[in-house]
């Protein structure tokens, strides 16, 4: 049956049907969550504090609610961050080999160490948290993508709050507020970084500040990574590295 509108009627529904379809084509495709919050002592992403060897210790309760990774007391970094290099098939593996990384966000918190024998120097620092994406198979060296500015926090003890980054994964070019850091010899771009993430990273203060070993007392929660549908056919699964 051939249902036509006439008129006025005709014209106002045609333009309502084109929005919609203009609207629909704008949208972007339906985004996966991958969220690690650390409930039960789990930890399938293998999460944890640069400097901290072994297991991460996860305390089950005073988190942002619930369970966080704890640093514990003393802890010493030049350049604290909490860190993750998945595990092969682990849901952020497969996150960050799709290609399409949208979103990235941290709960943090730095508590107060006044008191706590050896623990001096302390980092108090009023700074920035940092995002950072690194490759450790392509080059004999590490390569990385860091955010330059980011959520500031102030100085001394801070309770928590959630750190956001934006990850426009589909760039042609280092976008703004990202340095890629390349070592010398090496042809490689923004493009390239994208379809060979092994980890992610959030630093604790700016990580191109030049700093010393001093002593804080860390905790982190929910980080939570969104990515799309890949944009590559051959995004690297850590299966095949040179």
């Amino acid at each position: 049956m051939d249902i036509r509108f006439a008129g006025d009627a005709g014209l106002l529904l045609r333009r309502v049907a084109l929005a919609i379809a203009v609207c629909s084509l704008s949208l972007p495709a339906q985004a996966t969550r991958v969220v690690d919050s650390f409930e039960g002592g789990a930890n399938p992403n293998e999460w944890g504090w640069t400097n901290v060897f072994g297991p991460a210790t996860i305390a089950p309760d005073g988190g942002n609610p619930g369970a966080w990774v704890d640093t514990e007391v003393p802890y010493f970094a030049t350049h604290p961050h909490f860190i993750s290099q998945p595990p092969i098939g682990s849901a952020l593996q497969v996150a960050l080999a799709s290609g399409t990384l949208q979103t990235a966000s941290i709960d943090l918190q730095r508590l107060d160490t006044t008191g706590v024998q050896g623990c001096q120097p302390t980092h108090l620092q009023a700074s920035f948290v940092s995002l950072g994406l690194f490759d450790l198979h392509t080059s004999e060296f590490q390569i990385e993508a860091r955010t330059t500015q980011g959520p500031m926090f102030p100085l001394g003890p801070f309770p928590w709050f959630t750190a956001s980054f934006d990850i426009p994964s589909g760039a042609t070019e280092t976008p703004a507020g990202w340095e890629l850091d390349v070592p010398d010899g090496v042809t490689y771009t923004w493009a390239d970084l994208m379809r060979n993430i092994d980890g992610m990273r959030f630093f604790v203060g700016d990580p191109d500040q030049t700093a010393f070993s001093a002593c804080s007392h860390l905790g982190a929660d929910n980080v939570i990574v969104t990515y799309g549908d890949s944009l590559f056919t051959d995004g690297f699964d850590g299966s095949d590295a040179p």
